[in-house]
């Protein structure tokens, strides 16, 4: 996901100055190098797991720059590091090898103007072990044209079939279990070009493969599995398309006897700490990592599951235990605040910790009980972006003319009728009757 599509307006929020003696003057003098002072405060989404080191009870999870650093008891610490990813290779993606009972396989996805497939193969023997069908035009087209829809009204299947590209099928995960090997199946998104989540089982001494796709994650990319059981699949989604990715389904399980998925659901709520905050901050209600993007899911005991909003452990089905690993201020006193730099303080704060939401190196914005989170539009991001929001927030609605609304949705892709419309405007006093 993204960053710089998610709105934390400044206008409802609180910004603290924590600087002692800055005058107003220079307050307003953003520098340009809070995009990235802010940034570097906040959560990242970790890519890997790992433990500390023989013996330690400490679990590592690393993005580049940083490692979440978890302690069973004491909670979370933040340290720097000098990990970096593997660039992400799309003649890789398509390819992806793994070792079974002593011997090396490979798995190799194909797409022609028609259908993709993923093969099973020996190194070094020209017929594949075994092929499994993903999909086809006519599954593409099914399943994708009442999504497109919602953004082209008058899209119809032959439009969409006359322009439609048969994506390449994109191996992003592999679990062996047993004699076979499981397979999380994304798809190339270049114009045009479409695909089906897949999750794909390859039983190998059998020489037989099975393709699952619920209609639950037709038009999602499967990115994370973890198998944990003969009868248990627990997988990560995102919807990608056009090198755009979104949230799709979150995180969710097949239940292999009957084919179908289910999510779990989150009972427990954790206590608030520098780092800790309620469930229900980060999923929605009876879904615990809904309409968010799985970065790294580990299928140990407990699961650890993370996201673009945050870490969570448990147990599908029963409880998870949440938090979001973000920077907090402590403020021991009662402090006074404004709604932006430079402003005189027109109200104060409660002793406490707050969030940090965004940081320059005169103000800290951090929040409160009004201020929100959300999604921007796109109409309404392509204006704030003119007026580079990320390094001034508090100047989006410094607007010459009329003042400039901006609309947050609930979640990406929402419905813009349904979102909140804020804007500030003039008041202007009425004689009176």
């Amino acid at each position: 996901m993204s960053m710089n599509c998610i709105l934390r307006p400044a206008f409802l929020a609180v910004l603290l100055c924590f600087f002692a003696g800055v005058s107003p003057g220079f307050a307003q003098e953003s520098p340009a190098d809070a995009a990235e002072i802010s940034r570097n405060l906040l959560y990242l989404a970790p890519a890997e797991m790992q433990v500390a080191q023989p013996g330690s009870p400490d679990t590592v999870f690393s993005i580049q720059g940083y490692n979440y650093i978890f302690t069973p008891g004491s909670g979370w610490k933040v340290t720097p590091n000098q990990w970096a990813p593997e660039p992400e290779s799309r003649d890789l993606r398509k390819k992806l090898a793994f070792t079974l009972g002593g011997a090396q396989y490979s798995l190799e996805g194909a797409s022609d103007d028609d259908r993709a497939t993923l093969a099973l193969r020996l190194p070094g023997v020209q017929e594949p072990l075994v092929t499994a069908h993903l999909w086809n035009r006519e599954q593409l087209i099914a399943a994708w044209l009442p999504v497109l829809q919602r953004q082209n009204k008058r899209l119809t299947a032959e439009k969409l079939g006359a322009d439609l590209e048969v994506a390449d099928p994109l191996l992003y995960a592999a679990e062996v279990t047993g004699g076979s090997v499981w397979v999380a199946v994304g798809h190339s998104t270049g114009e045009s070009e479409l695909g089906l989540g897949s999750l794909v089982r390859f039983d190998v001494q059998a020489k037989q493969a099975r393709v699952f796709q619920p209609a639950e994650i037709a038009t999602c990319a499967v990115t994370q599995l973890a198998v944990l059981g003969a009868d248990s699949v627990l997988f990560g989604t995102r919807r990608q398309q056009e090198g755009v990715i979104r949230p799709c389904a979150g995180l969710m399980r097949l239940q292999l006897s009957t084919r179908q998925v289910d999510r779990s659901a989150v009972t427990q709520e954790v206590d608030r700490s520098a780092v800790t905050q309620e469930v229900k901050k980060i999923a929605p209600a009876g879904t615990p990592l809904e309409d968010s993007v799985v970065t790294l899911l580990r299928g140990t005991s407990p699961v650890w599951v993370a996201t673009d909003k945050g870490i969570c452990s448990g147990t599908p089905g029963a409880a998870w235990t949440c938090w979001r690993v973000l920077p907090s201020v402590t403020l021991t006193a009662e402090t006074k605040v404004s709604n932006k730099p430079g402003e005189k303080s027109a109200d104060t704060l409660k002793p406490g910790e707050y969030e940090v939401l965004w940081a320059n190196p005169v103000f800290l914005e951090i929040a409160t009980r009004d201020s929100f989170d959300a999604w921007l539009a796109a109409d309404d991001f392509a204006e704030a972006s003119a007026r580079n929001f990320d390094t001034e927030p508090w100047k989006l609605l410094n607007t010459s003319g009329s003042p400039g609304p901006i609309r947050p949705l609930v979640k990406p892709g929402g419905d813009p009728l349904g979102g909140a419309l804020v804007y500030r405007a003039p008041l202007e006093k009425l004689p009176a009757p």
